[in-house]
């Protein structure tokens, strides 16, 4: 019974020690990466806190001056006798100048919820770009394992034809040759893939090991771009229009402040020593030196046009990005059509006569090699055509502001 228990334990540790330490890797599609970088990411944590802040300064708004509290002591009534004057001033602003700034910093608490958004989108488009140039790598990987098995196969085959004297050493050497370069693409192809996913570990920020669920279509689906091409929804645009509202904003509060300041008080004292005689004071501030001010309102006009400039700029930059892109996307997807619906098929078919003609002995190893050569050629254009299109649909949602 105790070494049951012991067996028992000890198959408890080492399981621990396992979990403990990754073994069992999680494995993560491509919206639970989004979720989990969302989660994760300490940009958007800094974003997310930069909004509370300024969330925060919406109380600071109507932030009253400091409360004036004076007393006088000794013989201000009469030559005989000490009287005291205890006096309470409050002074505060136009109440339009308190609604204004309040207005101001509403806008400016948006304007850090869109800055929220345009970094999750942001880190959105970065994540499913390094995810699909991790897929490409994995297609490469499939395409250069069946090059590794076919420059093995001709290997035997040209080993066979030598020790029978039917060629001579240079099938041989050449086979062995095209067979250590695709070793060595498949290492240099190894770095490349481990360099991608110690990105996509960083933009997670998670230091866990983990695997990508790559159960997906070849291409990217195209419908959420195809429905709309529209810029109203571009997260950097809205920050931009959001920052020329703040900028009108400002030219109101600056005005706000052109208008007069109020005081109210209360002043008790006493007169040769009849105490607790009450007074009331009330006064206004009159902006008569205004030349100051006024030019703080210029000055918010000249920001609010260079805010409103700033934002012309980026819509003209963003239209254009949107135009190369929408060409880039017609031209990938020509020529993907050309791939799938004449060179893919013709050449499988092509390299399966090759290899049947090589075997049979009707061509040569030279031939062949030609003809794998150009089948090679093909599909890894293919691979790369299929990567450009898949990044330049994700480059046109991240600019659509689609997740």
């Amino acid at each position: 019974m105790k070494t049951y228990q012991l067996e028992y334990h000890r198959l408890i540790a080492i399981l621990f020690l396992f979990l403990s330490k990754g073994v069992w890797a999680q494995t993560l599609t491509l919206q639970q990466s989004i979720e989990l970088a969302s989660k994760n990411n300490y940009l958007l944590k800094i974003s997310s806190l930069e909004t509370e802040s300024e969330q925060l300064l919406i109380k600071t708004t109507k932030e009253l001056a400091k409360t004036n509290l004076d007393i006088q002591l000794g013989r201000t009534q009469a030559a005989y006798t000490n009287d005291y004057t205890l006096g309470l001033v409050q002074q505060f602003s136009h109440p339009k100048l308190y609604q204004a700034q309040a207005d101001l910093q509403k806008s400016r608490v948006v304007a850090s919820q869109r800055n929220e958004v345009l970094q999750k989108n942001e880190l959105t488009g970065n994540i499913k770009q390094v995810y699909y140039q991790l897929f490409y790598y994995q297609q490469l990987r499939e395409i250069l394992s069946q090059q590794d098995s076919i420059y093995r196969s001709t290997l035997q085959i040209a080993l066979a034809r030598h020790k029978t004297g039917e060629t001579n050493s240079l099938e041989k050497i050449s086979a062995e040759i095209r067979l250590q370069e695709i070793n060595n693409r498949l290492s240099v192809l190894a770095k490349d893939e481990e360099s991608a996913y110690q990105h996509f570990k960083l933009l997670l920020n998670n230091s866990q090991d983990f695997k990508l669920d790559f159960n997906i279509p070849l291409r990217r689906d195209t419908s959420a771009i195809t429905n709309t091409l529209s810029l109203t929804n571009n997260p950097l645009l809205s920050v931009f229009e959001q920052q020329t509202i703040i900028s009108q904003q400002q030219i109101h509060v600056e005005k706000q402040k052109l208008k007069p300041d109020f005081r109210l008080g209360i002043i008790n004292q006493s007169i040769e020593h009849n105490f607790n005689q009450m007074v009331l004071s009330a006064g206004i501030g009159l902006p008569i030196f205004t030349q100051a001010q006024k030019a703080r309102v210029e000055v918010a006009k000249v920001n609010e046009r260079i805010a409103d400039s700033n934002r012309k700029q980026i819509e003209l930059r963003l239209n254009t990005q949107l135009n190369m892109l929408k060409m880039a996307y017609q031209k990938h997807r020509n020529s993907l059509r050309y791939y799938e619906n004449f060179a893919l098929p013709q050449a499988d078919l092509m390299m399966k006569n090759a290899i049947k003609s090589y075997q049979s002995g009707e061509i040569e190893y030279v031939e062949l090699i030609q003809i794998n050569q150009q089948v090679w050629q093909l599909k890894d254009s293919y691979f790369s055509t299929v990567l450009d299109f898949n990044q330049t649909i994700i480059q046109i949602e991240t600019l659509l502001g689609i997740e």
